[in-house]
């Protein structure tokens, strides 16, 4: 017959409800204008799981096992309440009835045995779709469709395996060729059974009506196999885990099975080989969403819808457990794998994944939790001599892990797919605990920690699929240098997506008090409303551990503050593969210990570390030292104005001011701190050059630095602002004098700093007026690099060294650095 016939199979979510079997009846009746089809249904949603429930309950003499049995009797007369009325619904209540009273008594005869066998598991589990098959049938023709009930048992034939039986392909088909040779109307056919040779029910394992489905294709030859579920098809990777996973439209037959085998549970693995094997293709539609394509599997995929991508898709199973067992006396000695994987297979425990090392000194093998204490116990006991003989080691048993499959055709032949992938792993510190390849290329599987899974499955995506990357900040602060940051990142976000193929999201901001995260982005328009005060994870501990928990892929902390506990802090984000961008000095100018396990942790880390405005805000003069250093340049010497407040000063000075009054004006127009005392001290400058010095390789500390301070000794105690700036005019007459000196011998006075020989000074200090520092204005910085390379002219950065904006400038082009060394 073949041509126009095609197989529908509906999943137990798209018959979920009597709603949704109605919505099932109109896409069979669309259909049957165009094509004559057979129905392959599974059980309700639910009710498999009920099932073995009440039958597990039962064995084990637990007496609730009937409320089980009630509610799957309440699930199945509602439904068909609502389908049905007056004589079909009484036909209908009788038909359902008779299948659970048979049910009943077959879990009681469990509970009273209190013993559930294979056997009798698989006859109760099948009651779910014989029970959906009546309701559907019972359905279609309540709608004028002409259809009848077909139980698989009678067509397919399988062994005595009864949970998860092997189908005897040549005897099924010709059952089902000569039972379908002719028919008229719509066959509902029940999936997921079948029966032994002896004609006692066995089942195909979970999900098996897909498998049946294939079967009734292939053995009528049909057209196309259409399996109807509650997805839109095929995706690059679980939609629910990775938010940017896209419909596949076209996958051949042996990505679908490796995808499958993998963990993706929108197919069952088996179901592919029948129809691989007659050419039929296989459609994956969405029930709730029926005009939406869907996935469509054959053997080639057509040349214009082939992807240039090397990679098809993700999938993951996210509770593995590894087995490893090791030891020098597998080495050379053949058969030890294959006693292994005999005496596991006898046992059908399941191998999901197999690595060995070439030494042959170990074995590793993924398998599913719920038979892990079995295997161990199975593996002991068969090579209990070479245990007992100290020849193999002790099994290991390794929980709490994923496997991530990575799966495509077109990884064959196209180098670098491994590079690609482990290099992503590791900028995001995701260990890999094994990985496996087949010589066919198509798959790489490996194994990662449980909390990492999201993490690789999203930064693997990404790296493959998306021509878009994210990476996604946690800014501790919310001041100035925050609010411009965030400014620039608003504005910028719309043009770094479409120019940089970049998003960047700002999902966490916390200060000492409030806080705000989303995993998506938070709002940047209006995110000073959406702060929330912070009840629990006080502190920076508290907003670290939050980061952590959240474990998104490409992370990188922000640091606004200006606070020594959030600096205390770096050598942690650092050694949990998180980047920190900082604009607070306090940690590379911080003591030693602190300074070198930053350092430390930065280099047993693949995360980065950038803190440019550290010194001079946005002005590049980290990065040109680096530079400098990095090509093989010698540093000679590090001169240079880096306080804007002491710039405007001394720049004003030179105009003729008076010091004090030059003073107060700066402190009436904000360029000083509240106390300008703390501007005079050259503190902040200090540690600038503290920072300049440690980065030419010298161990200082604070106190290492020489530094002048402009506060006249008898004023440092206990005054007042007031008083300080009133008393300050006592020191005028010095300044004036020390210009006017200076300017006889051609030179003019600064407050400058220097690094000469692994030792830094600043103070006031005569400079000549030929010299850049004597032509700065305002309240600019400068640096003077001499070198080996620029000693005649020196190298000059220059420009304005403070300021919310500037600042925040600098440490969003940081994060524009890491964000490129991520993706």
């Amino acid at each position: 017959m073949g041509g126009s016939m095609k197989i529908y199979k509906f999943g137990g979510t798209s018959l979920g409800s009597a709603g949704r079997i109605k919505k099932v009846a109109d896409i069979i009746a669309g259909a049957l204008h165009e094509d004559k089809l057979i129905i392959v249904v599974s059980a309700i949603h639910r009710v498999t799981d009920l099932l073995l429930e009440s039958a597990t309950k039962a064995s084990n003499g637990d007496s609730r096992y009937r409320s089980t049995l009630d509610e799957l009797d309440h699930l199945h007369l509602s439904i068909a309440a609502e389908l049905f009325s007056g004589t079909l619904l009484d036909d209908v209540t009788v038909l359902i009835r008779s299948e659970l009273s048979e049910l009943n008594d077959i879990v009681q005869g469990v509970y009273l045995l209190r013993e559930l066998s294979e056997k009798s598991q698989a006859l109760v589990l099948g009651f779910g779709e014989r029970l959906s098959a009546r309701i559907v049938n019972s359905y279609l023709q309540e709608r004028d469709i002409a259809s009848f009930y077909l139980d698989a048992r009678e067509l397919i034939v399988t062994d005595a395996n009864y949970a998860d039986a092997r189908v005897d392909t040549h005897a099924s088909e010709q059952k089902i060729r000569k039972c379908l040779a002719s028919f008229e109307g719509v066959p509902v056919v029940t999936g997921f059974i079948a029966a032994a040779p002896d004609g006692s029910s066995t089942t195909l394992g979970r999900g098996g009506s897909d498998y049946t489905a294939s079967i009734f294709g292939a053995a009528l030859d049909a057209l196309e196999i259409w399996i109807w579920t509650d997805v839109d098809g095929f995706f690059s990777a679980d939609p629910k885990r990775v938010r940017d996973a896209r419909v596949l439209p076209y996958i051949s037959y042996s990505e679908a099975m490796e995808l499958s085998h993998a963990g993706a549970r929108v197919l069952h693995p088996l179901a592919v080989q029948p129809a691989m094997k007659a050419g039929i293709p296989l459609l994956i539609k969405n029930s709730f969403n029926p005009t939406v394509k869907g996935t469509r599997i054959e053997r080639d995929v057509p040349s214009e819808m082939r992807r240039t991508l090397p990679v098809t898709g993700l999938t993951s199973i996210n509770k593995v457990v590894l087995l490893n067992m090791s030891g020098s006396g597998m080495v050379g000695v053949p058969g030890i794998a294959s006693r292994l994987f005999s005496c596991l297979a006898r046992h059908r425990i399941n191998i999901i994944f197999i690595s060995q090392a070439s030494s042959e000194q170990s074995i590793t093998l993924a398998i599913n939790p719920a038979q892990a204490a079995k295997a161990k116990k199975i593996l002991e006991e068969v090579f209990s001599v070479e245990i007992e003989a100290r020849q193999i080691d002790p099994l290991v048993i390794r929980r709490n892990l994923a496997m991530i499959a990575v799966v495509g055709n077109n990884m064959s032949g196209h180098p670098g797919v491994s590079a690609q992938l482990f290099e992503t792993l590791g900028k995001n510190g995701i260990n890999v605990i094994a990985v496996a390849q087949g010589a066919n290329e198509m798959n790489i599987s490996l194994v990662v920690d449980c909390h990492d899974e999201d993490k690789a499955l999203n930064c693997i995506h990404e790296s493959f699929f998306l021509s878009q990357r994210k990476v996604h900040l946690f800014i501790a602060g919310t001041g100035t240098i925050a609010q411009s940051l965030i400014g620039q990142i608003s504005a910028h976000r719309l043009n770094l997506q479409k120019d940089n193929d970049l998003d960047v999201l700002v999902c966490g901001m916390a200060n000492t008090r409030k806080i705000v995260l989303n995993n998506d982005g938070i709002d940047l328009q209006n995110w000073q409303s959406l702060l929330l005060p912070r009840i629990e994870h006080p502190g920076i501990e508290g907003y670290f551990q939050l980061i952590r928990e959240r474990n998104l892929h490409n992370t990188i902390f922000v640091d606004c503050t200006a606070s020594a506990k959030v600096a205390e802090i770096y050598p942690d984000l650092l050694l949990a593969n998180i980047s920190v961008v900082t604009a607070n000095k306090l940690g590379m100018a911080g003591s030693w210990p602190l300074y070198r396990s930053i350092r430390d942790a930065q280099r047993k880390s693949n995360a980065r570390f950038l803190y440019e405005t550290n010194v001079g805000a946005g002005l590049p003069i980290i990065n040109t030292l680096n530079d400098l250093k990095n090509s093989g340049d010698k540093i000679i010497s590090i001169e240079g104005v880096l306080s804007g407040t002491l710039s405007f000063i001394f720049n004003e000075l030179r105009k003729g001011g008076k010091f004090s009054e030059i003073v107060r004006r700066a402190q009436a127009a904000g360029y000083t701190e509240p106390d300008p005392r703390d501007d005079l001290s050259g503190a902040d400058f200090a540690r600038k050059f503290l920072i300049l010095g440690r980065e030419l390789g010298f161990t200082l500390e604070y106190g290492d630095i020489v530094c002048e301070s402009l506060v006249p000794p008898e004023y440092r105690g206990e005054m007042t602002v007031a008083e300080f700036l009133d008393r300050l005019s006592d020191v005028d007459a010095w300044y004036a004098d020390a210009i006017k000196e200076a300017a006889e011998k051609e030179m003019t006075i600064a407050y400058a700093g220097e690094i000469r020989d692994g030792k830094a000074s600043i103070g006031v200090k005569r400079v000549p007026l030929a010299s850049p520092i004597a032509g700065l204005n305002g309240s600019e910085n400068m640096v003077v690099f001499t070198t080996e390379r620029y000693r005649a002219t020196p190298l000059v950065v220059r420009g304005p060294g403070a300021g919310g904006e500037v600042t925040a400038g600098g440490v969003f082009a940081d994060i524009l650095r890491i964000a490129s060394y991520l993706v």
